[in-house]
């Protein structure tokens, strides 16, 4: 039967493996992480383009991962080569997917020619995100085909996740001193953004290229898995299960991204204290890495379901707590940040919910599709940061914001709803589909 796996292999990983692949969400962070937390304010407040044009840039780049996202996957899914199906693209694409992300941080003036800025813009962040999916995707599907054994998959996704919010973490304390400092103290500074995405970048090849070397595929597919039809792929993903996980995962996304997204301008001009936003930073990565940590065999105790439901129930209702604290209410502040990354534990959960879903998909249709599969989550992850920029921008704009100036109260009090209000009520609203999600009680 197409994509029947023939390689069920069960055996433990071992903890350099599992350690190896959570290195590429670590790598991963240095660079997407950074553009959701920075590109932002880098366009608006460096590059000085229109908000109008900054939404239309994002808003275009998602109309086309509709279709780049599981084309990239159908194509992943299908490749025959002596890496196997996903490990080439992690060899070959991470180059030239760090050399866009420089390409991202440039601001080339064009002797003030505005379209040819927002063409620049537009060119080099719709191709850093095509290549992006061609490098983590097939990561993300990696983990499906590393082990047939649940719990190992489960251990990935949470190593994963771990590498994940320690590259958070280390950005988060590292990313404004690096603009400063090669800005020469000026946080507006074109140069500071380049050379930090230069050293970023730097750090992040290795990382993926550890992750092809070290983290194999054993879990294969017959030779006619290549000939099944995508719109049969397609078709394969359209489950309860599946379009539950989707939504599910696309909003508690729209609620970390949401938040790290528009932060800057948070500490910046809501609390003017960009010399804490570093240590803001911190505490929230830190702290979720920490609940990560803590509660990495919460689900296996009390099931993924139950575990993400109370993860996402307290993590919303803590990011709305601190819109309602005062400005000057810094140690409060940072308290509740804590609380905050610390009930995220359900992040890893949710995404290795993923290999259950495509194990199910298999039983019931016969076909293997994981690519497939994981392009249309991960375009539901891309899809969540857009929304993020896009709506973002849309709403600063509507309160009043001005770059590089003092913030009216309102402005300020809109800007406290956009990073704390909004973010957190996503959380609540995954509470949804993650309880229609019906394949485990």
């Amino acid at each position: 039967m197409a994509g029947k796996q023939k390689d069920l292999t069960g055996g433990t990983l071992t903890l350099g493996v599992k350690l190896s692949y959570g290195a590429g969400d670590l790598a991963s962070q240095f660079i997407w992480s950074f553009i959701g937390s920075y590109l932002m304010i880098f366009y608006t407040d460096v590059a000085m383009l229109p908000a109008a044009a900054i939404s239309m840039i994002f808003l275009f780049a998602r109309v086309w991962d509709a279709v780049n996202d599981p084309m990239m996957g159908a194509i992943a899914e299908r490749t025959r080569s002596k890496h196997g199906r996903f490990r080439p693209y992690l060899l070959y694409g991470t180059p030239f997917l760090v050399l866009f992300y420089v390409l991202c941080f440039m601001a080339p003036g064009f002797q003030g020619n505005m379209a040819l800025k927002v063409a620049y813009g537009a060119v080099t962040y719709i191709g850093l995100g095509m290549l992006y999916t061609a490098v983590n995707l097939p990561y993300g599907a990696l983990m499906t085909v590393m082990s047939a054994n649940s719990a190992d998959r489960s251990d990935l996704s949470t190593y994963r996740m771990i590498g994940s919010n320690v590259g958070g973490l280390i950005l988060s304390a590292v990313s404004l001193p690096l603009i400063l400092y090669f800005g020469k103290g000026d946080q507006s500074a074109p140069l500071g953004y380049t050379v930090t995405a230069i050293v970023l970048g730097i750090i992040a090849l290795p990382l993926f290229y550890l992750v092809f070397f070290r983290c194999k595929e054993v879990v294969h597919v017959s030779g006619n898995a290549a000939q099944v039809p995508i719109r049969e792929s397609f078709k394969a993903c359209i489950n309860r299960p599946f379009i539950c996980l989707f939504f599910l995962n696309s909003l508690a996304l729209v609620g970390k991204f949401g938040q790290a997204g528009v932060a800057m301008y948070y500490y910046r001009y809501v609390l003017e204290r960009s010399d804490l936003a570093a240590l803001l930073m911190v505490l929230l990565n830190g702290s979720t890495a920490l609940g990560i940590f803590l509660f990495a065999r919460t689900g296996k105790l009390f099931g993924k379901k139950k575990t993400a439901m109370l993860s996402f129930l307290m993590a919303g209702v803590f990011q709305i707590a601190i819109y309602f604290v005062s400005y000057d209410q810094i140690p409060l502040v940072m308290v509740l940040t804590v609380c905050t990354g610390l009930t995220r534990f359900g992040l890893p959960v949710a995404t290795a919910m993923l290999a259950d879903v495509i194990d199910y998909m298999e039983h019931k249709t016969g076909i293997r599709a994981d690519g497939t599969a994981y392009s249309v989550y991960s375009f539901g992850t891309k899809l969540s940061s857009a929304l993020v920029g896009t709506v973002g921008v849309m709403l600063l704009v509507k309160t009043g914001y001005v770059a590089n100036a003092i913030q009216t109260p309102q402005t300020m009090q809109g800007i406290n709803m956009i990073v704390n209000v909004l973010p957190g009520a996503c959380w609540l609203l995954a509470l949804i589909p993650l309880g229609l999600y019906d394949l485990e009680s």
